[in-house]
């Protein structure tokens, strides 16, 4: 059988709307198995299998034009690398979204441009910036995207407020982002999440109460959409805290890959189940690993990229006042043209239908053209007063912003100078350290000195002679630089203050803690060595607060560590009673004190100086006086260090009872 052409034209005709929608079928297919493997690796650490994921749903929402979801793939691309991979890498996948859909003048691109970009400043602890990025980012939604799923900018606020410990604010944001319309699975599951962190803000068994209620419901969710959020570690750990279970916590908080919140997590652990040894030893690793997290560089490059922002939205602002201006010119000339036409119609039919009234024609012609004129003249004064207005607001605009400008350097040279003039108090604090004149008696000999790392110090040491009884002190403050100076010279006024009092050293560390624990936002602590010497009978009274121990001469072995109880640092937990401890007499035994900076100092080859070094140079060093010993050690570490810079701030004391006979 012969089969004709137009039977086949028709067959193909007929089967291309089917071809065009298995193609659309197969393409919605794709995209949504696409979207559902990104939200399963967000929360894992396959990056390479992540952003290959993501490359390929970008492609395939760029070919569905679906611009709703290619930016929104884009932005958690953006979130990921930055938190998983560098911090660099993920601002510059922000930055090129963002001139992306600049280029492409996408007012949804920017929306979830300025939500990725709040997400970072929040990751860099830049909370007032993120929280004004964030509320800026649902006005722009609220005006132009009502119909879009707001609960990523809701819980994004949510945790501006936890840091705040804001516990009303933190829950009216998880309970907007609940009530938000095609929530995803991460989106339900973190809001819960966040619910159970609310929880920890009550205190004794509400705080359990409530936990434990949150816990149950975020434990199913996240079982039955098999999805764990970036809190599940912190939940679990909360939970077994909260329940009494800290040997559990221990073991969860081991597990967590994040360096800076796993010794953190220990630190409290450890803490909990008073073992403080351990405690103390993971809080100054958790320090260590904040303190290179957040650098300059990489803030510098997100206020830089802030403000990028902050111009785009000015540049989106005036565009739509250009073209409200544009429309209402071309408004304007719509209605001449009408006039026009209407006057040439009205002039032709009048000559076609009264040759006789020629003369009337030409006076309407004439009065046409008037019109016209009069038309045109009040078009350009219209175009002229609306060109005056634009310029006004722009002018406008940049006297506002150069206004703004000016009081931000003012507020920051004003700032700037504060911090100079606090600079140089403390430079002269610490220099002042180095000049101290130490007592001239016959029954006294003692000699300290400091060199710090830095142009000032964190390092402290002091005393007073209150009659024939000395008060001593030798500490180390965490950190280096301006803060460290800030926190030892509140230390060194402090311990003046309550060892003219005549407390004993253990007093005096236990007042110490409650002064220096309270309003420490910043976590420092300081570990001090405290003494008090009876100089007529040589009975000494001494704390050690998580310091080196001293090294006492006199013994067979010409010199050993001090054996001590084992007290916390000072500043790090409120409630604590320092226990201290004494000898009977000291009298003509030298005593050696010293900061972390002598046993750790390293050569070029990073070895340190260590502690056998130090007590083989003490043993083998015949006594003159307590100068001579800390300048012999000053020297032998700087042989030591053979040019190398110093790591740490050195602090060195020694002293020694003297009998009068003597």
């Amino acid at each position: 059988m012969k089969i004709k052409p137009i039977t086949i034209l028709l067959f193909f005709l007929l089967s291309l709307p089917i071809q065009v929608l298995a193609q659309k079928n197969d393409t919605a297919v794709t995209i949504d198995r696409l979207t559902k493997e990104m939200y399963r690796l967000y929360s894992s650490h396959e990056v390479e299998q992540f952003m290959n994921i993501t490359d390929q749903l970008k492609e395939a929402c760029l070919k569905a034009k679906d611009e709703g979801l290619f930016y929104r793939t884009w932005a958690n691309q953006a979130s990921f690398t930055f938190a998983k991979v560098s911090r660099e890498k993920g601002m510059e996948i922000a930055k090129a979204m963002n001139e992306y859909s600049q280029k492409h003048d996408s007012k949804l691109g920017f929306y979830y441009s300025s939500v990725a970009n709040a997400n970072q400043a929040g990751a860099l602890r830049m909370d007032i910036k993120a929280e004004e990025y964030y509320l800026k980012a649902i006005k722009y939604k609220q005006a132009y995207f009502p119909q879009i799923n707001a609960a990523p900018v809701y819980l994004g606020l949510a945790k501006i407020y936890h840091n705040r410990r804001d516990q009303k604010k933190l829950l009216e944001m998880t309970d907007k982002a609940l009530k938000e319309p095609n929530l995803s699975v991460p989106s339900i599951v973190d809001a819960w999440s966040y619910r159970c962190i609310a929880a920890m803000h009550y205190n004794g068994e509400v705080q359990k109460t409530e936990l434990n209620k949150a816990y149950t419901e975020w434990k199913r969710l996240s079982e039955k959409y098999n999805y764990r959020s970036s809190f599940s570690d912190d939940i679990e750990i909360y939970h077994a805290q909260v329940n009494g279970d800290y040997e559990k916590m221990l073991e969860l908080a081991q597990k967590v890959k994040l360096p800076q919140e796993k010794y953190k997590l220990m630190s409290y652990a450890y803490e909990w189940q008073g073992k403080w040894k351990e405690a103390l030893k993971y809080y100054k690793e958790y320090k260590k690993a904040s303190d290179s997290t957040n650098t300059a560089d990489i803030r510098k490059q997100a206020a830089e990229h802030a403000m990028q922002m902050d111009i785009i939205r000015a540049e989106n602002q005036t565009k739509e006042l250009l073209l409200h201006n544009q429309s209402l010119k071309l408004a304007h000339a719509q209605d001449e043209l009408r006039d026009i036409e209407l006057s040439n119609a009205s002039i032709k039919l009048k000559n076609d239908s009264l040759d006789r009234q020629a003369h009337q024609s030409k006076l309407s012609e004439y009065k046409s053209k008037l019109e016209l004129e009069q038309n045109k003249e009040r078009m350009e004064r219209i175009t002229l007063w609306t060109a005056i207005g634009v310029g006004a607001l722009i002018i406008a605009f940049l006297c506002i912003y150069l206004y703004r400008r000016s009081r931000h350097m003012k507020a920051l040279t004003v700032a700037y100078d504060k911090l100079e003039t606090a600079y140089e108090q403390l430079e002269q604090t610490t220099a002042a350290k180095e000049r101290i004149e130490f007592p001239k008696r016959p029954d006294l000999d003692l000699y300290a000195s400091m060199t710090p790392a830095k142009e000032v110090g964190g390092d402290l040491y002091d005393y007073l002679l209150e009659d024939d009884i000395l008060y001593f002190c030798l500490g180390d403050v965490s950190g280096k630089g301006v803060p460290a100076s800030l926190f030892m010279a509140q230390t060194i006024r402090l311990f003046r203050a309550l060892a003219k009092q005549h407390l004993m050293p253990a007093s005096i560390a236990t007042q110490l803690n409650e002064e220096l624990t309270e309003k420490n936002d910043n976590g420092m602590f300081v570990t001090m060595f405290i003494g008090q010497l009876d100089l007529n009978s040589g009975h000494l009274h001494f704390c050690n607060a998580g310091h080196n121990p001293p090294v006492i001469g006199g013994d067979e072995l010409h010199g050993s560590f001090l054996q001590m109880e084992s007290n916390a640092p000072i500043g790090l937990w409120p409630g604590l009673e320092y226990e201290g401890e004494e000898i009977e007499s000291v009298k003509g035994r030298p005593l050696f004190i010293y900061s972390d900076g002598l046993n750790e100092a390293e050569d070029i080859n990073q070895k340190q100086f260590g502690d056998d070094h130090m007590l083989d140079i003490l043993r083998h060093t015949k006594f003159k006086d307590a100068r001579h010993v800390v300048e012999l050690m000053e020297a032998e570490v700087n042989r030591h260090r053979h040019g190398a810079d110093a790591n740490d701030d050195m602090t060195i004391m020694c002293l020694k009872a003297l009998n009068i006979k003597d």
